[in-house]
């Protein structure tokens, strides 16, 4: 099937209220601003087959597409009525095949996204000469017991939330985004992360998002230990940012968070929670310890010669 893809006003996305992935809603993008473009792939019939965002910007004269800040995908919404499986593959493919086009179409000089783990065919972005890489996350089922999901932890992950709720360590979820931010501030320059803080700011503050996210704040005897921003639709939880007092800090603070947010996010109804993963070895064994299940998405890369210099000259390779 011929499909095309064109640009639409952010307010012609799906809805949170239409059950689709927050991510994917236009919600989100009315929060992340004007920079993140809506699109929607029809057929020449005009039928609409899917939507999705990417993110458009442009640093030190260099432009760039990305997925969404803080976002896990670029949100692609599938509307497809085809009920054969060949059907539905070829039409599946058809779109990421259209996906890719309009990557390539782009002249930036770095491209990143990420597809959803719901994504099991990557081969459109490879035809397309694009760098298709496997990433990996760890999904909670929530539909186990409270004492299940404990004791599919690891042992270091329980030991963890034993010794937080003994030496008295307390969960809340706050409306304080400024106690908030300046353990995320202290985290990020610490470590130094790269974050937009304006819209790490919207996430915090916008009334948008006010019924789907969570900022919750560990301490003890006045100090806060640990923060973790959890943000939800209706069927999953995720697992955005944390950050933690290093020099008042607790090993079990940022456990005891997570741990909390996922009662939550059960309590609601969500049926996953999305840890969001990691690359680097010691977040990914931390998050290991929680005895998800892993799942693979795709990395999609393009990297102009000014976008290879450019990594390169801030130490990415």
């Amino acid at each position: 099937m011929s499909v095309q893809i064109e640009t639409i006003a952010i307010q012609q996305l799906p809805s949170l209220s239409d059950g689709v992935s927050l991510f994917a809603s236009n919600e989100w993008a009315e929060v992340i601003g004007d920079r993140l473009q809506a699109y929607e792939v029809h057929s020449s019939g005009g039928e609409r087959l899917a939507t999705f965002l990417l993110f458009h910007s442009s640093k030190l004269g260099v432009d760039y597409t990305i997925t969404s800040p803080f976002a896990p995908h670029i949100g692609l919404d599938l509307r497809l009525s085809a009920e054969k499986m060949e059907s539905r593959q070829s039409l599946e493919k058809s779109i990421h095949r259209a996906i890719a086009e309009l990557l390539n179409s782009r002249k930036d000089a770095l491209l990143e996204i990420s597809l959803s783990v719901d994504v099991v065919d990557s081969q459109a972005y490879t035809w397309s000469g694009q760098e298709v890489s496997p990433r990996h996350t760890y999904h909670i089922d929530l539909a186990r017991s409270k004492e299940e999901l404990l004791a599919a932890m690891s042992s270091e992950r329980r030991k963890n939330i034993r010794k937080a709720e003994n030496d008295g360590l307390t969960v809340e979820r706050t409306q304080d985004t400024a106690r908030f931010q300046r353990l995320i501030e202290k985290t990020v320059e610490r470590q130094g992360i790269s974050m937009d803080r304006e819209i790490f700011e919207c996430l915090l503050n916008d009334p948008i998002l006010q019924d789907h996210r969570d900022l919750y704040l560990c301490h003890r005897d006045g100090q806060d230990l640990a923060a973790s921003l959890v943000v939800h639709d209706k069927d999953q939880a995720y697992y955005l940012i944390g950050g933690y007092d290093d020099g008042a800090g607790h090993q079990g603070a940022g456990t005891l968070n997570l741990w909390n947010a996922m009662l939550d996010a059960k309590a609601r109804g969500n049926r996953i929670f999305d840890l969001e993963g990691s690359m680097i070895p010691e977040v990914e064994r931390y998050f290991r310890g929680f005895g998800g299940e892993l799942k693979t998405y795709f990395s999609i890369k393009k990297k102009s010669l000014v976008g290879r210099i450019a990594s390169k000259l801030k130490g990415k390779g």
